[in-house]
């Protein structure tokens, strides 16, 4: 593939040697530092933790709380606790990049599985014990420790990378109209994290994906491409929907492995189709199945139990918000309480999603006119300031509390706690086969998009994450959302 002679190649390398050192040393420093801190973090909550657990036997119990006698008994099964949290949480990758790091819900399962190890030592040891208090008190107040303290470090630390206006300098390659989503998506970061902490990207540079990037002698697009593989003014490479022939790509991974510049792959929404990657044996070549995005089985099973449980619980809490909202809506119009909006959900059934009428009656006869003000992209249907909302609507709407109701839908099974929003018919009719993936799944009361900036996200965006969450799965997943949710909803971020 590269002419040049062995020489050459050293000679070239030679001159991004100090460079890529220089950044790969920084780098280093960086993670260093950061995981020093999180372990220093996490040591300290099990300190504290087992303290504060001890502490609380001794105060229900009536009795004096001795922290000098508290801390003889701790000092013997501290280092052994501290030893057994970091290794269980290097296990489960919470020393990673801050991106990729979990969150508290990881945290609380990793504290789990290193109580149980700890108390399994100790009781192997000949370590006898009256109650098991001191093990699942701790296990509750470590957790809320850690996550407390690693909270307050992700906050500071974020703070300080926003002062100091770091950023992730990005060059986007692929084809034209698939770099140019990705650029505007990355954009939308404005200078701010993202909502799982991530750092925001600046695109420095587009470019389309061509062979040949990795050698000297080239010229036009390759060679445009080349000279952009600075280490000086792009951290990151992103490629953008890759798919095709192998040369480009492999000559892209050359070029940028020689400059110490990361590779990564920003898939498109068909990419994220496949919900799992099986080897299946062929003669003389690897192939792998891929599977639709339809959770089945046990999987199924599992979510659906989530919703029915969960979903009770959540309907009884809110009922009395739910009553005062009704009360309200009457009394300003006396209206009907309730909306029933046709929607489409799994397999593409329609049904009745219920919630608190929000807007005058008749509203939905007056959309055809409102068609030119439509201020979202694809294929929905929203205005900043519409005119139909009435002022107790326009309140329950900036809280979500117009969609409680939908708890009901999701106890009959037409829907779900977290997943793809439903969408109304009229926008229904606008997708085009592949965005109609997403039905594959029961709808959500809540998901990704909405915890990521709700309606300030384009169409393309929404799809993108609502294919994200069928792809990656998971109760933990779910809880997450949930968590964010309310989050989202108290701090008003995109909801109009």
């Amino acid at each position: 593939m590269d002419t040049l002679p062995r020489g050459e190649h050293v000679r070239r390398d030679a001159r991004f040697i100090p460079l890529v050192a220089g950044r790969m040393a920084r780098r280093g420093v960086r993670r260093v530092l950061s995981i020093l801190a999180l372990v220093a973090i996490d040591v300290a909550g099990v300190f504290l933790g087992i303290m504060v657990a001890l502490a609380v036997k001794l105060a229900v119990e009536g009795e004096s709380v001795d922290l000098g006698a508290i801390w003889l008994l701790e000092r013997k099964v501290l280092p052994l606790a501290a030893v057994v949290v970091v290794l269980t949480f290097t296990f489960n990758r919470l020393y990673v990049a801050r991106e990729r790091r979990g969150h508290a819900f990881r945290i609380i399962g990793s504290v789990a599985i290193a109580t149980v190890v700890v108390a399994a030592l100790l009781i192997a040891s000949g370590e006898r014990f009256n109650s098991y208090y001191a093990f699942y008190g701790s296990w509750i107040f470590v957790s809320i420790l850690i996550i407390a303290l690693r909270a307050s470090y992700e906050s500071i630390t974020g703070l300080m990378l926003e002062a100091m206006n770091f950023e992730r300098r990005a060059l986007i390659v692929g084809p034209e109209d698939l770099v140019d989503d990705v650029a505007e998506i990355l954009g939308h970061s404005d200078g701010r994290r993202d909502a799982a902490g991530g750092v925001p990207y600046r695109v420095v540079a587009r470019h389309e994906l061509v062979a040949g990037v990795d050698r000297d002698d080239v010229n036009g697009a390759a060679g445009a491409l080349r000279a952009a593989l600075d280490p000086a003014s792009v951290d990151e490479v992103i490629v953008a929907g890759w798919t095709g022939a192998d040369a480009p790509v492999l000559d892209l991974l050359e070029a940028c492995r020689r400059r110490g510049i990361p590779v990564r792959l920003a898939p498109t929404a068909a990419e994220l189709l496949s919900h799992s990657v099986r080897a299946v044996p062929a003669p003389g070549l690897p192939l792998f199945e891929l599977r639709p995005p339809v959770l089945s089985g046990l999987a199924f099973s599992c979510k659906r139990a989530f919703d029915v449980v969960v979903g009770a619980v959540l309907l009884a809490l809110a009922s009395p918000l739910i009553g005062i909202s009704a009360l309200a809506i009457k009394l300003e119009d006396r209206g009907p309480v309730f909306f029933r909006s046709r929607r489409v959900g799994v397999d593409e059934a329609v049904f009745e999603c219920i919630k608190l009428r929000t807007m005058r009656t008749g509203a939905e006869a007056e959309q055809p006119a409102l068609e030119a003000a439509n201020e979202a992209d694809g294929a929905l249907f929203k205005i900043r300031d519409d005119p139909r909302v009435t002022r107790t609507g326009r309140i329950l709407r900036r809280f979500s509390v117009d969609e409680l109701p939908q708890l009901v839908n999701v106890l009959r099974g037409e829907m779900s706690l977290v997943g793809p929003r439903p969408l109304p018919e009229r926008d229904f009719q606008l997708l085009d086969a592949l965005q109609r993936k997403r039905y594959l799944v029961l709808p959500g009361m809540t998901g990704l998009w909405q915890v990521s900036g709700r309606s300030e996200l384009s169409f393309d965006e929404l799809i993108r994450l609502d294919f994200s969450y069928i792809e990656s799965w998971s109760i933990w997943l779910d809880l997450a959302i949930m968590a964010r949710t309310v989050k989202a909803v108290l701090w008003r971020r995109g909801a109009w």
